[in-house]
């Protein structure tokens, strides 16, 4: 169980926290940072950067000088030794949910597929510092590693790998380039957490996200503002009518709160 104490107040810190963080963001990250340090009771100030160019250079600037205070990713070990994870579900798992962009000539590509052993005669592109990409080679699929995110679409127009698979969370079919369309049968899955994370010396904020988050579940505010980003886009995704591959994520830490259904999806 996290851990439930009275709203922080601004006298317990010297003055008004500053909070970094990268920009541009997604707009419900952005709308969910604020509502959780809002219900933890902390005096802050939100700020934001334009000069993190990669989730892994994220990591390295929490808690420095001129970087940042707060960055979210798909945990790992690795990256809970880095850093100060908030250990709830930003994404109720969610970003574990991939659906594949494909060439429209190839929209049957995966009509056929009933297994994960089906899914290993096709080549998946994913970023070279997505959590993805060990996850899919872990589970003996191939991969090509995309250096430049810019690029993705048109690497797959070019061939150069079968299928970009991407969060449901990220389906917008006005990003697709001419040509490329979202695959109509199939969802991969696997159980994925996206966390804040925090300097690891950063205890005020580290609570203040963990207090303010769980304040906010129990009192359904973030439930709303899940549903204001995601219902329609989850009704688009269409779950229900797609056959689901499970793949093994054995970089989840145990960390994981996989027992506390209220964090996940679908909640029960």
């Amino acid at each position: 169980m996290f851990l439930v104490t009275t709203p922080l107040h601004a006298n317990q810190n010297d003055g008004e926290m500053v909070v970094r963080f990268s920009a541009p963001a997604h707009d419900y990250i952005t709308e969910l940072v604020v509502l959780a340090l809002d219900k933890s009771g902390l005096k802050y100030r939100c700020e934001t950067t334009n000069n993190v160019t990669s989730q892994t250079r994220a990591v390295r600037l929490l808690g420095d000088e001129n970087g940042i205070d707060l960055s979210w990713h798909v945990t790992s070990k690795q990256l809970e030794q880095q850093a100060h994870a908030v250990l709830i579900p930003l994404d109720k798992g969610l970003l574990g949910y991939r659906i594949a962009v494909v060439a429209e000539k190839n929209r049957a590509i995966f009509q056929n597929v009933r297994s994960q052993f089906d899914l290993e005669r096709f080549n998946f592109g994913l970023g070279f510092d997505w959590a993805d990409l060990a996850i899919f080679r872990a589970n003996n699929l191939i991969t090509t590693e995309i250096s430049d995110e810019t690029k993705q679409q048109d690497m797959l127009r070019l061939g150069r790998f079968d299928a970009l698979p991407l969060s449901i969370l990220e389906m917008d079919e006005s990003s697709l380039l001419p040509g490329l369309i979202y695959e109509p049968n199939l969802v991969i899955q696997y159980p994925a957490a996206t966390y804040f994370f925090v300097a690891k010396n950063n205890d005020v904020l580290h609570h203040a996200l963990t207090l303010g988050l769980t304040l906010a579940q129990q009192d359904g505010s973030w439930q709303q503002l899940f549903d204001k980003h995601f219902n329609s886009l989850l009704k688009k995704a269409n779950l229900s009518q797609r056959k689901v591959i499970r793949l093994k994520n054995h970089l989840l830490p145990a960390s994981a709160p996989l027992e506390q259904k209220q964090y996940w999806y679908p909640s029960s």
